[in-house]
């Protein structure tokens, strides 16, 4: 599959999430069995018909194991959401990060998108700079704070699942009380509690929320066909 999407992707870097170049972004988890949340999200979650979806908590979800070994072993027994993302995305749109560890369970294949926090110049990112990296059906990953990413991409017409795991509260609304030090530049992309958001120029949804456009260049697509 790796070979594939890279042939009808040469405008980026393809690669397999087993390869060499993902210690970059964050490693691949061995030993817990995510069976339950699989299952979870084949038997019952849906598909929306168009977009994606994102839940950042259902408690349906995170009442199965391996919650308790990822919240305190991962997480070092701090609060966590397990969620998911579901859907038919293919567009980069945007990448964002959260200053924590992020936990992805595939439960279909899909691409990632992911460029280093790194390669940030003045809290802007070339897209020159993202690579993909195939997730296979049933891998776990965790993505290191400086992974900047957002929703995975499809590589069918069937579409995309996939758990999400982060700090408990992630992805909400900051509080309207919240006091923002705007003297700080980065904190133009801070977008909900616990994420900042480069969204691209072309993700109108995204700003028309309040994100900032601050990825520069082409809005990348995952072509698999």
């Amino acid at each position: 599959m790796k070979e594939k999407l890279q042939a009808l992707n040469p405008h980026l870097p393809v690669h397999h999430v087993a390869d060499a170049a993902f210690a970059l972004y964050g490693r691949v988890l061995p030993g817990y069995n995510f069976t339950g949340w699989l299952r979870y999200l084949e038997k019952q979650t849906l598909l929306p018909a168009e977009g994606n979806i994102y839940i950042p908590g259902d408690p349906e979800l995170e009442a199965l194991p391996p919650f308790e070994q990822v919240r305190d072993t991962l997480f070092a027994g701090m609060p966590i959401q397990a969620g998911y993302c579901n859907g038919n995305s293919s567009l980069l749109n945007g990448l964002e990060y959260h200053k924590s560890i992020e936990v992805v369970v595939a439960q279909t294949d899909l691409v990632l998108q992911l460029a280093d926090y790194g390669h940030l110049v003045n809290f802007t990112m070339d897209v020159k700079h993202v690579e993909a990296f195939f997730v296979p059906t049933g891998t776990a990953l965790e993505l290191k704070p400086t992974a900047l990413h957002l929703a995975p991409s499809r590589v069918s017409d069937a579409g995309f699942k996939a758990v999400i795991v982060l700090p408990l509260g992630t992805n909400t609304d900051l509080p309207p009380q919240a006091q923002i030090q705007r003297e700080d530049p980065e904190s133009r992309l801070l977008f909900r509690k616990g994420k900042w958001m480069l969204a691209h120029p072309d993700n109108q949804v995204a700003l028309s929320r309040g994100a900032v456009a601050a990825l520069i260049g082409p809005n990348l697509r995952i072509n698999y066909q």
